[in-house]
């Protein structure tokens, strides 16, 4: 199927009126208003459609920003078509997105994602090799789609550096030799619980060059028939992320596991060729 699905810039409203309609279908909140989506485009900012066949079944939403001196593309949003999520057009839309950025010369791409979703997890590190250091507590306030409600909108910061390749090839070998940060288990229910003995101290050292944070495969599903464990979830990896963050550690990749979690590997920044 993917090699049916062709991926092109929208530009006139008839078109971003379609960007509207799946918005609001795949969030399930009011669609993005339509001024908005054409001061993006004719002011620098970019809007891509994935199309199967004429039917658009996905886009990328991102707005010119600057940071830090640094002027940057930032990736706002990126919404698949239920139907056709986990089947690479996500990643088809990131990399048309990284080719606008090299020919318009942006040097770096910005994203946000919720760091307890695996699937954004899986695309942003294990397919597109950005990396993370930056915890944003709470970033947009109380959220009411399909996707947020319920929990604090907390948000990892994602970079992802055109013509820089910070990943080397010791991380496999330091994956091997990390080890988790804190345990994880089941409870009674079958459900993933982080750290159920509270182990984690926020002002521990450490001190090892790697280590494994456990995040639950499936978020939503925790969401639905355990909200207080999911905010569980949310608070404790919040401040173990927070932790190893201010103690020179980045987010490079993550690692997937058979059953209930994946692992996000986190490593010295000093030990990356950034």
């Amino acid at each position: 199927m993917l090699e049916q699905v062709h991926i092109k810039k929208l530009t006139t409203s008839s078109e971003l009126g379609e960007v509207q309609r799946l918005n609001a279908e795949i969030w399930g909140s009011q669609a993005i208003p339509s001024h908005q989506l054409l001061a993006t485009v004719h002011n620098g900012g970019l809007i891509l459609g994935a199309y199967l066949e004429e039917r658009l079944i996905g886009f990328n939403y991102c707005i010119v920003g600057f940071n830090e001196g640094q002027i940057q593309l930032h990736s706002h949003m990126v919404g698949v078509e239920k139907q056709y999520r986990e089947q690479g057009i996500g990643e088809l839309l990131k990399h048309a997105q990284k080719e606008y950025a090299r020919e318009n010369n942006f040097k770096l791409i910005r994203w946000l994602f919720d760091p307890l979703e695996s699937r954004m997890a899986n695309l942003s590190f294990s397919k597109l090799n950005t990396i993370s250091h930056h915890y944003e507590n709470n970033y947009y306030g109380p959220l009411d789609d399909d996707f947020n409600e319920g929990l604090p909108s907390d948000r990892l910061v994602v970079d992802w550096w055109i013509e820089r390749n910070h990943v080397d090839d010791c991380l496999d070998e330091l994956e091997e030799e990390a080890d988790e940060v804190v345990p994880w288990s089941l409870t009674v229910a079958g459900l993933p619980v982080l750290d159920i003995e509270g182990t984690f101290q926020a002002d521990e050292a450490f001190y090892r060059d790697a280590y494994l944070l456990a995040i639950p495969q499936h978020l939503q599903k925790i969401k639905v028939e355990s909200p207080k464990l999911a905010e569980d979830w949310r608070y404790k990896t919040r401040t173990i992320l927070t932790s190893l963050f201010d103690q020179g550690y980045a987010i490079v990749r993550m690692k997937k596991h058979k059953e209930y979690v994946h692992f996000y590997l986190l490593v010295r920044r000093s030990l990356l060729a950034l």
